[in-house]
């Protein structure tokens, strides 16, 4: 079974912040070849480290994100690698590159000039603002980028200070919307014949998530803030809405009058597992609070009301001490699954075990298997985010050693094998 991108070749000269873009390519059908300067891609050295197996070929980052991918390597910025990247280029549809403006010039390879060399080229960059504007040529890294988007600003508790969201987000963000760039650029060329540039900005990639913070700002006035566990959107704390300690771990519950089966089924699910504390919170002043705010329109007009928050905020907080107590008291599976049964919106926080094993993920054959017989063993991998059923996603090859398939592809373009090791004892591959 053929895959959705069988017949287009991606070239992946992306820094690591593209990586994902490549994967995601290579999962729809594409032949991608991904391009390292001979010393490797940055990415070769990050922790953590497959064990018992040497740099460059254990870095778990790599593994995971190059998977699909054959690999070369290629110093294109001397000579001879230059001419070299040039004829292999004329052989594929998509090149990924994260060049900056800087290093468009040293190259003599800028937007124009690509076009004229070729045409039917898709050419997409990834970088971490973009190819012009004040900070075009300025460093980046998924920290910054998350920083000066906004993003920290509204992560972390209200206490306390802004926070980093975990691994690379900022990069998997821009890979996604420039891998969805690449798709439409193809079609358009199927379509019409003319390709086109496609151009991603890390920085402009994370103002999505930030959601309505840009528009409550223009509009009304307001900077949202951090909330720490509780919805964004929440100006007080409800009963039942947000992180909770469970026995053995931790859940997020959205058991609040403006969600599913609201605060009424976080009373069933207390009834269901034969709790007390379900029979306090059916005592005053709880109840008639607790039914008060039990649907959405009551809540947002409470949270337009300060007066009336300041009222009964005193008896929502004794509220969710017995609704903490209640979580403390079971295993968060349970909760879940009971919850379910009665329309709960409560999540379980899972680890990376539990995901490994979930009864979900494994009953839809989600994670992929692939012998990597060039590092000794056999890797299990995330599987891809979507499911095409007539076109399924492929993994063709583990993730590329260094340089293993120069001779393979530097072979096609008609290179023979002494140029291949003279270009080796030179230090082009």
């Amino acid at each position: 079974m053929v895959g959705a991108l069988d017949d287009i070749r991606v070239l992946d000269l992306s820094e690591p912040l593209g990586h994902y873009a490549g994967y995601l390519l290579a999962n729809l059908g594409a032949d991608v070849v991904k391009l390292e300067p001979p010393y490797g891609d940055d990415s070769r050295l990050w922790a953590p480290f497959l064990p018992d197996l040497d740099q460059p070929e254990s870095s778990l980052q790599f593994m995971l994100l190059n998977v699909g991918k054959r690999g070369v390597t290629l110093d294109i910025y001397s000579e001879t690698g230059r001419k070299v990247f040039l004829q292999l280029l004329a052989e594929f549809d998509v090149l990924l590159q994260s060049w900056t403006p800087q290093q468009m010039e040293t190259l003599g390879l800028d937007q124009a000039t690509l076009r004229e060399l070729f045409p039917d080229l898709i050419n997409a960059s990834v970088t971490g603002w973009g190819l012009d504007g004040p900070y075009a040529s300025f460093a980046y890294s998924d920290m910054v980028s998350l920083a000066m988007a906004g993003v920290m600003n509204l992560s972390g508790f209200e206490e306390g200070p802004p926070t980093q969201l975990p691994d690379q987000q900022g990069f998997h963000c821009a890979s996604i919307n420039l891998a969805a760039g690449v798709v439409a650029a193809i079609l358009v060329r199927e379509a019409s014949g003319i390709a086109q540039d496609v151009e991603v900005s890390m920085h402009e990639s994370l103002l999505m998530a930030e959601e309505t913070a840009m528009q409550s700002a223009d509009i009304r006035g307001i900077d949202r803030e951090r909330t720490g566990a509780a919805p964004g959107l929440q100006v007080i704390k409800l009963p039942g809405m947000g992180l909770y300690s469970a026995q053995d771990g931790w859940v997020y519950a959205m058991a609040a009058g403006i969600a599913g089966s609201g605060f009424n089924g976080l009373l069933a699910l207390m009834d269901l597992l034969n709790d007390s504390i379900a029979d306090d919170l059916r005592e005053e002043p709880y109840a008639s609070v607790m039914a008060e705010f039990s649907n959405s329109a009551a809540v947002f007009r409470l949270m337009g009301d300060p007066e009336k928050m300041k009222e009964v905020s005193g008896v929502f907080a004794q509220v969710d001490e017995l609704v903490t107590d209640f979580f403390q008291k079971y295993p968060k599976e349970k909760l879940y699954v009971e919850g379910q049964k009665l329309r709960l919106l409560i999540g379980t926080i899972n680890g990376p075990q539990e995901l490994s094993e979930s009864e979900q993920l494994n009953d839809r054959d989600w994670f992929r298997t692939i012998n990597d017989s060039g590092r000794g063993r056999e890797l299990r991998y995330p599987g891809p985010p979507w499911q095409l059923k007539a076109t399924p996603a492929v993994l063709r090859h583990p993730a590329p050693l260094l340089g293993q398939h120069n001779e393979e592809i530097f072979s096609a373009i008609g290179l023979g094998k002494s140029d291949i090791m003279q270009m080796s004892e030179n230090g082009v591959i």
